[in-house]
């Protein structure tokens, strides 16, 4: 792909459609101003929502529905083109130097179509003007039946050059028109006219319309227009003012909300701990904006690989719409494939409030990435020789390999925080570190193994101990022994697994309820051979053997607790409410403590995935900034789309994977609701909306034909519409 200054060219021989736009895209994301695309043959979709002053040169026959969305751009095209040139177009310029198929500048609302020679059926069908935006079709030479069809403005031009002898035109010329012109160069005669269109007279502002327009198309396509003069045109435009009235009758219509686009909260989103929006991400992918993209992951997490790429059990991939057709979309890929190559930026303006953060896990490092970012002084306080917590200590290398947390954990380190490892904070040192600092975030976690008194039970081993020894490089050796397993979470399977990597003969894992271990760390253990036996309650020890009230024995050379683990409160001053399990009470949908200047969030707080301790430490963040900024905390609402209202019947089969992407109650400006509306009354500018309460019925056509639920009654109740039960 050479490159010319500002300039790109991109040769399309044997490019999948697909592959060619997003190359495109890609290209004009880079701040390039111009791109050149060769040999093109059949392509859909090129140039689709471009916007902007970026200009784009083809060379070939482009495919269906070129320039379809444009909003800017400028498309040239040396050769013929396809049907649906500058479908939905809503500004920019698109020049034909030659053919182009039928429906050119099917429902556009505003920008210029210019086409050297003949088009085919159903030119300008559903054009359509909004405020200033007055769209423009000018046809070189003839159009075939049905031109301006349906037509609620805007204007076609019909030059017929090379002279066709009788009219350039053919039958139904018009038909349903209600607003906009038709400029034909030649005759049209009665029984051509389409129902509602009539002939009408030329005026001044007709005549100053076409000199310009003439001018303008000579000057774009190199030619001279010879004698071809603005009282040569018929003037075709609608019927009355309301040519279709008499085909109406009033009626009862009970709905008064009217229908307004509001983006819900898609099922990934509602599902991930820390409200990843995956479909804007993919969006910004798909429209060649990549470091948009990851700069949209660094407002919510920076542990992408290690955590969202690796570890995590991807609850937003169970939730997946695309479930229900083939496959959810690979979201652990893409997080992978799309890692930041530049360094997190960092707000211009520093506040003068000094944060202490204390523990460096998953939960006070995704606090102190967002409090650093927003440039806050934030100092860091971990226990340990090295930063990262359980992903560090706990988590088996074979599932986070140490390339992957790395790279995460260099990145954090980029941001200006001051580390203090090997700090271990006792109630003295506490008290000094609230004195000296505006805010405090506690974040130690739980790593307390928690036990239960068995006889015989002074054997039982803690399994976090034992994941932690192996990360320091301490392995114990597990040779030909039986291993049981006391709790049956996905702890206690990566624990199983590593028992087998280090020669166990035999494990078992034991729980008293349904286990809940579930995703990879459960397949992993059931593959090396683990057993899983439920309900199980442990009765005692000997040196041998588990007995269970159920009568039952296991032998177990070597046994280990995994039933959670309590946190260590001991450093904190009694202003810091401890509730009776021993973790952090904090306010409802709050991360403040009892002590006002106090803060919590992760394993300290509750228990949970690492996936719940980054989404807890970015809303802290939150929190914590509004604290410092004396402004009130507003806890995000999440409003889950409602699985009936996405309409999977329109995808399948596509073959790149973040194409895949539903974008589930998510606009994309796809306009299906626009084009769909039997009364017009939608329209849009931009990513504005508007819907025309003259012309709407309140039908909700556009609610029904929405393909991702993104447009619903102005009245949203509670997080799903009236007629649906709410999510949890």
């Amino acid at each position: 792909m050479p490159e010319h200054r500002d300039i790109t060219v991109i040769n399309a021989k044997g490019l999948y459609y697909r592959m060619l736009n997003r190359q495109i895209k890609a290209v004009l994301g880079r701040q390039k101003n111009a791109v050149i695309v060769r040999n093109v043959l059949g392509q859909r979709y090129i140039g689709c929502g471009l916007n902007g002053s970026k200009a784009l040169e083809i060379y070939g026959t482009p495919g269906q529905d070129l320039g379809a969305f444009l909003n800017g751009a400028k498309l040239i095209v040396h050769g013929n083109a396809q049907d649906g040139v500058g479908n939905t177009m809503n500004d920019g310029k698109i020049v034909i130097h030659g053919k182009a198929g039928e429906i050119p500048g099917h429902s556009m609302r505003g920008g210029t179509i210019f086409i050297r020679d003949d088009v085919e059926y159903r030119a300008g069908i559903h054009m359509k003007e909004y405020r200033d935006k007055i769209p423009v079709i000018v046809v070189g030479g003839t159009a075939k039946d049905y031109c301006g069809e349906y037509m609620a403005g805007g204007r076609i031009v019909v030059l017929n050059r090379g002279e066709k002898p009788g009219s350039p035109v053919g039958y139904d010329v018009g038909t349903g028109i209600h607003g906009g012109i038709i400029y034909v160069r030649g005759p049209v005669d009665d029984y051509q006219l389409g129902i509602g269109a009539v002939v009408a007279a030329m005026d001044d502002d007709d005549r100053a319309f076409l000199t310009t327009i003439l001018a303008e198309y000579s000057a774009d396509l190199g030619m001279h227009l010879g004698d071809i003069a603005v009282d040569q045109f018929t003037k075709i435009t609608k019927k009355g003012h309301r040519p279709f009235a008499n085909l109406y009758t009033p009626g009862m219509n009970l709905k008064t909300e009217k229908p307004r686009h509001f983006n819900l909260t898609p099922p990934c989103m509602n599902a991930c701990p820390t409200g990843i929006p995956t479909p804007v991400f993919l969006n910004l992918i798909k429209d060649g904006k990549v470091q948009d993209a990851q700069r949209l992951m660094d407002e919510y997490t920076p542990f992408r690989m290690s955590v969202c790429g690796t570890v995590c059990p991807a609850p937003c991939m169970d939730a997946c719409t695309r479930n229900a057709i083939d496959s959810p979309v690979a979201l652990r890929d893409i997080a992978r494939q799309y890692y930041p190559s530049f360094r997190p930026t960092v707000a211009k303006t520093a506040y003068d409030e000094r944060v202490a953060v204390i523990g460096a896990g998953p939960a006070g490092l995704s606090t102190a990435w967002q409090l650093a970012r927003r440039g806050y002084t934030v100092t860091i306080y971990e226990g340990r020789d090295d930063i990262g917590g359980k992903l560090r200590a706990a988590i088996p290398r074979d599932r986070l390999p140490d390339a992957f947390l790395k790279k995460d954990l260099e990145r954090i380190r980029s941001l200006p925080i001051a580390w203090h490892v090997g700090a271990h904070v006792d109630a003295t040192m506490m008290e000094s570190i609230r004195a000296e600092n505006d805010a405090v975030l506690i974040a130690t976690g739980a790593s307390v193994t928690r036990r239960i008194a068995y006889p015989g039970g002074e054997r039982i081993q803690s399994g976090l101990s034992f994941l932690t020894d192996i990360n320091e490089g301490t392995p114990r050796d597990m040779t030909g022994q039986s291993v049981v397993i006391i709790g049956a979470g996905n702890v206690g399977m990566d624990i199983a697994c590593e028992a087998w990597r280090l020669g166990a003969k035999q494990v078992t894992a034991v729980d008293i309820q349904k286990p809940l271990a579930f995703g990879q760390e459960r397949d992993a253990a059931m593959e090396r051979g683990t057993r899983i036996l439920w309900p199980k309650t442990v009765k005692r020890l000997d040196k041998k053997h588990m007995y269970f009230t159920d009568g039952t024995r296991l032998t177990a050379d070597t046994a280990f607790f995994s039933i959670g683990e309590t946190p260590d409160t001991s450093y904190l001053p009694e202003s810091v409410f401890v509730d009776e399990r021993g973790y952090v009470g904090t306010g409802d949908r709050s991360f403040q403590t009892s002590d006002a200047k106090v803060f919590a969030c992760g394993d300290i707080v509750r228990q949970g995935l690492v996936t719940d301790a980054v989404g807890m430490g970015r809303l802290a963040a939150m929190e914590v900034h509004s604290f410092l900024r004396g402004e009130p905390f507003a806890f995000p609402e999440k409003r889950p789309v409602a699985k009936s209202r996405i309409r999977t019947a329109y995808f399948g089969g596509e073959t790149e994977e973040v194409d895949r992407c539903i974008s589930c109650g998510t606009c994309i400006l796809c306009d299906t609701c626009i084009d769909m509306c039997p009364q017009e009354a939608l329209s849009r500018n931009g990513d504005v909306f508007t819907v025309d309460t003259d012309r709407c019925t309140l039908c909700y056509t556009c609610i029904s034909v929405c393909p991702r639920g993104a447009i619903q009654v102005e009245d949203i109740t509670g997080t799903t519409p009236a007629d649906e039960p709410a999510a949890n």
